[in-house]
């Protein structure tokens, strides 16, 4: 038998439906005035026990930014205080791929898969995100993260389709490899025009549908 055709696109959010530069030179500034090291805030934000439990919704959003201020010494420079409830501060939303995604979502089911705050569903809210999706998969809703098998499990019995069934489109070499492990086509997003090429490649239509 061939391969399965592809019946749905799980995207995930942030490196793909945003750009991170914008963040990335906030937190060197940042680290330039705290006398840190490139990289030491990403990963007090994002790599951390606490940032792993306000992601899976173990911990509130004040319980997460006590425990920064704490590694932070007590005080917390201004621009880093819209990380408290939004872990996509400073990124900026990508047209292309979100013009891509609605294209999509005219041929494919469609999901997000991410691992993220609360703050997830007001921030698809506010620019009109939410309905590019047929099915949104938050781990703090969820109580599970990528890479964990069991979340793209989830997605998958959310979007009633197979794992081969499936394509995910992630920036996180650890996210695409454990899908790959369930049978799950995956694309390292990189840019938008080299995920239409890609999709392409797997033979997904992402070519505007006439009117």
């Amino acid at each position: 038998m061939g391969m399965r055709a592809v019946r749905g696109i799980i995207f995930d959010f942030g490196g793909v439906f945003t750009r991170i530069g914008p963040r990335e030179a906030m937190l060197r500034r940042c680290e330039a005035e705290l006398g840190l090291n490139k990289g030491e805030l990403r990963s007090l934000l994002f790599a951390g026990q606490h940032w792993w439990d306000v992601s899976m919704g173990r911990i509130s959003a004040q319980e997460y930014w006590w425990h920064v201020r704490e590694a932070l010494g007590g005080t917390v420079p201004v621009p880093l205080e819209p990380f408290k409830y939004n872990p996509f501060a400073y990124e900026q939303l990508n047209g292309r791929v979100i013009a891509l995604a609605k294209r999509l979502h005219q041929r494919y089911t469609t999901a997000l898969l991410s691992n993220a705050t609360v703050y997830l569903d007001a921030l698809l809210a506010e620019h009109g995100l939410s309905d590019l999706f047929d099915v949104v998969v938050n781990s703090a809703r969820v109580g599970v993260r990528k890479p964990d098998q069991a979340i793209f499990e989830l997605a998958l019995d959310r979007m009633a389709l197979r794992p081969e069934e499936c394509l995910l489109v992630d920036d996180k070499k650890r996210n695409t490899e454990a899908a790959e492990a369930l049978g799950i086509k995956a694309i390292a997003f990189r840019s938008a025009a080299d995920l239409i090429r890609r999709l392409k490649d797997q033979e997904v239509n992402s070519a505007p549908t006439r009117m």
